[in-house]
């Protein structure tokens, strides 16, 4: 995995909270501010938390195996591709990880339409959220929409809190939406 810290800190990653590992991993040291990374990392907390529990040397095996082909399909997504393909990157890396957890295929019907519907609503919510330009407020919500979709169609025991995480790069993004996004703070 070209990304070592997003492996390290998922292989060591114990809750089922994807919304909170995704916290870690955006303030991470190695994680910039906006950017293809978050392309990977959504879908990394997904996988990792889908398989919370399992740390045996077989299932730690199979997570990595699962992060690495993540990272190798995050990484034909470049960055911009919300205004360029008019899909949000965040929510493409949701739909990476429900089609390597079901064992999707180009030719495989089942899980492929659960698949294309949880990412469609994934893209209506980051849609109503109001603006491009802000890669860790379309992370965040993508994360919190997919969830109960795994959940759901996966089998899934994923958690999510319901604590607000406050940004710590608004200062950095010349087009945040300050007091409009759910996620800014003034402290």
């Amino acid at each position: 995995m070209q990304s070592a810290w997003i492996l390290e800190a998922c292989l060591a990653w114990e809750g089922n909270d994807p919304a909170r590992l995704l916290e870690a991993l955006m303030a991470h040291k190695e994680c910039p501010a906006f950017g293809p990374v978050h392309h990977v990392l959504v879908g990394a907390a997904l996988l990792t938390c889908a398989r919370a529990g399992e740390k045996d040397a077989a299932e730690r095996d199979a997570l990595a195996r699962e992060l690495a082909e993540l990272e190798r399909r995050g990484s034909c997504v470049p960055g911009a591709a919300c205004a360029q393909w008019g899909v949000c990157g965040a929510a493409a890396s949701c739909g990476m990880a429900f089609a390597i957890r079901a064992g999707n295929a180009p030719l495989r019907p089942e899980g492929w339409s659960e698949g294309q519907l949880m990412v469609a609503d994934i893209l209506q919510h980051i849609a109503h959220a109001g603006a491009p330009r802000c890669c860790k407020r379309d992370a965040r919500i993508a994360v919190r929409s997919a969830a109960p979709w795994f959940n759901r169609e996966l089998g899934t025991s994923l958690a999510l809190d319901d604590e607000s995480p406050a940004c710590a790069v608004s200062e950095a993004n010349g087009a945040c939406l300050h007091g409009a996004c759910p996620y800014y703070s003034t402290e």
